[in-house]
């Protein structure tokens, strides 16, 4: 029983130390804010006024999944005047697709867009989209990867077995 209550414990202190010294953690502008890795976060739709604070926080690169007819096309400019690189992947209501998925691979793997923001509207798309590449690109495990995906945003169930469906059929064989 001690070792649980340390082990919580500790895990409740690194928790705290990372809200600590991420300035975006509490940031109103983001919601649902994470950080799934140390230089990649996941979100929703930032504030004009938080894409600065981004920026500041020493973020390289926006990655927008959100679509044309949500306005991913009028954060461009915002985003690359502060300097940042600018990614867009239009995931709607369609689901998933190889291209996607490759490009979100692509996009994570270039170094030099590190730390990176990836957000939708309310990062649920981010939680599903990590979850896939996690499973198919990193070989992670389901559960562990679905776990992650949750932390970055996916609460739709819809879209959570969208998300599962994707992997079944896309798993190598």
């Amino acid at each position: 029983m001690r070792r649980l209550i340390f082990s919580l414990s500790l895990v409740a202190f690194a928790t705290s130390a990372m809200a600590q010294t991420d300035p975006l953690a509490d940031n109103a502008g983001i919601p649902n804010y994470s950080r799934v890795r140390d230089d990649i976060a996941a979100a929703g739709q930032p504030t004009d006024e938080a894409l600065a604070d981004v920026q500041k926080a020493g973020f390289k690169a926006v990655l927008n999944l959100r679509t044309a007819d949500e306005g991913s096309l009028e954060e461009k400019p915002k985003v690359e005047a502060l300097g940042m690189e600018y990614y867009n992947i239009q995931i709607g209501s369609e689901g998933f697709s190889p291209e996607m998925v490759e490009q979100f691979k692509d996009i994570l793997d270039d170094n030099e867009n590190r730390p990176i923001l990836v957000h939708c509207a309310s990062s649920n798309r981010v939680g599903a989209l990590w979850y896939i590449h996690q499973v198919l690109n990193e070989g992670e495990d389901e559960t562990a990867a679905l776990a992650e995906g949750k932390q970055a945003g996916l609460t739709s169930e819809a879209l959570e077995g969208r998300a599962k469906a994707y992997v079944e059929a896309n798993k190598p064989q």
